[in-house]
């Protein structure tokens, strides 16, 4: 090879084409385009095929059930092929990855340790595996499904999950559990059974799309985290719905939450968070404002719930404009020392159980909606009196009660109420 001194040599120092065509192949001898080898073949476990591995490589892991424990420390492919299964034998955690850059697709993770304490998962991402990915994967039988342990910029996607069914709740591991990591996609992963199917810990910047979760504690559980964009998820039949405590600067976007036994979606102490364009149906509570602040929540429908709204503890200055409260059993059931008022700046929401006319046409009920009226406890008492909606009888009662302060209590008050839905969405 023509080296750079005297390529550069000569009187004048000029590179001629020949050193420059040189010095562009000595610098590509050293790259490698990656090696591709095979556990059973090439070495007699996946074990050693890791070991004689270098970066860049891809390891194939053939159909069957392999025993073992791995724990990556390179930048390796590591691709399950047909029905491979990595067996943990019902003790630790099966698949470690330590690399940074790593892939782990289509492999088959099953039966490690339960011991919640020690972490056990099928799937364990250390701090060090920056940028690491797990893919089209089956995770079954461990205590926790994937774990992720402040890791950054990780990519979770297209994953099956199943967590426990037996014992309380309280006692499984959780399906995704995230812990102290940032910039995280987790995506188009199915999870069911286990105790939370995503459980969030101080986790920011991060995203998740797609997701769907069923048979769980929590579908969604935040916990001390910001920035975080949770969108087009799936959340039915769980315990719960979506969960937003002591967080932050959360966009929670075009979600279901459909046949939760609790809430559909919980705030606890969560403030500046969005909330818009959300499915929450035929749950418990649609959802829940527990000590929260200066959220925007709009575009959302609430339907066919127990109750649509219920509001405790201090949960003031949310915006909370353009949803639509249609066929909840109680639509909002609000707890407070001095009235909520909502519509005050701005259009109101639509109830289906409003009683009042747009004599103006734009779209806003004339009178106010107050959700204690005469009218509300009536319907929700007796729902067979929804038949006499915008007859004068009860015109008569709601006026009566709208001039005697002294029989009201505190409630939420909505200014501006929309006659018309703002979505045509269905609840499913």
């Amino acid at each position: 090879m023509i080296g750079r001194r005297a390529c550069l040599g000569g009187a004048q120092r000029r590179i001629s084409s020949v050193c420059l065509v040189a010095a562009v192949l000595g610098s590509l001898s050293g790259v490698s385009e990656g090696r591709t080898l095979r556990a059973g073949r090439d070495a007699g476990s996946i074990t050693a095929t890791l070991a004689m591995a270098a970066d860049g490589d891809t390891v194939i892991v053939p159909g069957g059930t392999w025993r073992e424990h791995l724990t990556i420390e390179k930048r390796v492919t590591l691709l399950g092929e047909g029905l491979a299964v990595l067996d943990g034998d019902g003790r630790g955690t099966p698949l470690r990855i330590g690399a940074a850059g790593a892939i782990v697709r289509g492999l088959s993770v099953r039966n490690g340790g339960r011991d919640l304490g020690a972490n056990d998962a099928c799937i364990y991402l250390e701090k060090t595996a920056k940028g690491a990915t797990v893919q089209r994967c089956q995770v079954n039988r461990c205590a926790f499904g994937i774990y992720v342990d402040r890791t950054v910029g990780a990519r979770i996607a297209d994953n099956r999950v199943v967590g426990a069914t037996t014992g309380h709740r309280s006692n499984r591991g959780n399906g995704i559990h995230l812990f102290d990591a940032s910039k995280l996609e987790i995506a188009n992963n199915h999870i069911s059974g286990g105790r939370d199917g995503i459980y969030v810990s101080a986790t920011e910047d991060s995203r998740f799309l797609g997701n769907r979760v069923e048979g769980g504690r929590y579908c969604v559980h935040y916990m001390f985290s910001y920035r975080n964009h949770l969108i087009g998820n799936r959340c039915n039949h769980n315990a719960h719905g979506y969960a937003l405590m002591e967080s932050r600067h959360i966009v929670v976007k075009d979600n279901h939450a459909v046949g939760n036994e609790g809430q559909g979606l919980l705030f606890r102490d969560a403030e500046e968070c969005t909330i818009s364009g959300n499915t929450l149906a035929r749950n418990g509570i649609g959802i829940f404002f527990y000590s929260s602040i200066e959220n925007i929540v709009s575009g959302n429908l609430i339907a066919n719930n127990e109750i649509g709204a219920k509001i405790w503890a201090g949960s003031q200055n949310n915006q909370v404009f353009n949803n639509d409260f249609i066929g909840n059993k109680q639509p909002v059931f609000y707890v407070g020392s001095s009235d909520l008022v909502w519509g005050r700046d701005r259009s109101g929401n639509h109830y289906s159980d409003y009683l009042g006319w747009d004599h103006d046409g734009d779209g806003v009920g004339e009178r106010p909606y107050r959700v204690s009226s005469f009218s509300v406890r009536l319907i929700a008492q007796y729902p067979a009196a929804a038949l006499l909606l915008n007859s004068p009888g009860l015109e008569l009662l709601s006026l009566l009660e709208a001039r005697m302060p002294l029989l009201r209590v505190p409630t939420v008050v909505d200014r501006a109420p929309r006659i018309r839905r703002s979505t045509s969405r269905r609840d499913d």
